[in-house]
């Protein structure tokens, strides 16, 4: 086995993604590997599938999971449990950050005035985003154009004072327990060389957004890596049908050694908007969509066997009709 191989065989059984280090259900799979990224929730529920053999979306519904905004400023679908670290590590940063787009949309004032009801709109009764837009025009608040719509709610959650459920609800929450910041610095390093690694700190500075010099720091508080060769070795899965977005495809500073660097721009197109991908045997061989209920594959390179696209195309069916 080659390193490239050896490699790949780790990451996949770090992710969860082989049958021997399969979760046992929803709130295991997104604390593995913290957080699936949920502007899609279809695709947020697949990526937990993918990780939870037999997993059906009531499980997921029942499961201790919110969304919020964590790494790199994205939403994602988290373990209620991860809430108070994540915040303590991320939501300063990712509060200048869309306050700082208020800040060139001339808005700041406008959504500071708009804050309190929103949270007492939430308290009331659990909205989705056009309700609660809809409810604060009622209380005499200015519309807002699409660029301030986009950044409003994740400011609120960035401040503590709002959580979106698994069915894209909004809810009032009251800001976690506080965390020390070098504390969750060093569960993040924890956490992220268990279910990333092998792994270095660029890799993390790439999956976190944080800079390069705290990824060193968490990495080195968090010790010595174990050797790639102490690292599980399972056979890969035969075929993957992975969703959009999948933590594989973003956890590393590239992509390899899972999709060729020739084949990458088959999977992100531009636009930040990463395709549901095809593994055959670990390898990304193609990508894919689902046309008229079912998952349909488009390869740009050697296709699954159909016995074993069918399996794994009939558990999404399986996964999307429960």
């Amino acid at each position: 086995m080659d390193d490239e191989e050896r490699l790949r065989r780790a990451r996949l059984a770090a992710q969860r993604l082989t049958p021997q280090a399969a979760c046992s259900g929803a709130e295991e799979a997104a604390r593995a590997v913290i957080g699936v990224q949920a502007q899609d929730l279809r695709a947020a529920q697949l990526a937990l599938r993918s990780r939870v053999p037999g997993l059906t979306r009531g499980d997921v519904r029942a499961a201790p999971l919110l969304r919020t905004w964590t790494v790199r400023g994205t939403v994602h679908l988290i373990a209620v449990s991860d809430r108070p670290w994540l915040h303590a590590l991320l939501a300063e940063r990712n509060a200048r950050v869309f306050g700082a787009r208020f800040e060139r949309f001339g808005l700041v004032d406008e959504v500071n005035a708009m804050r309190r009801d929103a949270v007492e709109l939430c308290a009331q009764r659990p909205r989705d985003r056009a309700a609660l837009l809809r409810a604060l025009l009622e209380r005499g608040h200015p519309s807002l154009e699409q660029g301030p719509i986009n950044t409003f709610v994740p400011w609120l959650s960035a401040q503590g004072l709002i959580v979106t459920d698994i069915d894209g609800l909004l809810h009032a929450a009251d800001p976690p327990p506080r965390v020390d910041h070098d504390e969750a610095l060093a569960i993040l390093a924890d956490r992220y060389c268990q279910g990333y690694g092998p792994c270095d700190a660029a890799d993390l500075a790439k999956w976190s957004s944080l800079p390069i010099t705290r990824a060193r720091r968490a990495l080195d508080a968090a010790g010595p890596q174990r050797d790639i060769d102490a690292w599980p070795t399972h056979d890969p899965p035969p075929c993957l049908l992975l969703a959009a977005f999948d933590t594989l495809m973003l956890g590393h500073k590239t992509r390899q050694p899972f999709v060729a660097a020739a084949h990458d721009h088959h999977i992100l197109k531009g636009g930040g908007m990463l395709k549901p991908i095809a593994l055959l045997d670990g390898v990304v061989t193609g990508t894919w969509s689902i046309k008229n209920g079912r998952p349909q594959p488009a390869w740009f390179a050697q296709p699954a066997p159909t016995a074993m696209l069918d399996r794994e195309a009939s558990d999404i069916e399986r996964f999307l009709a429960s």
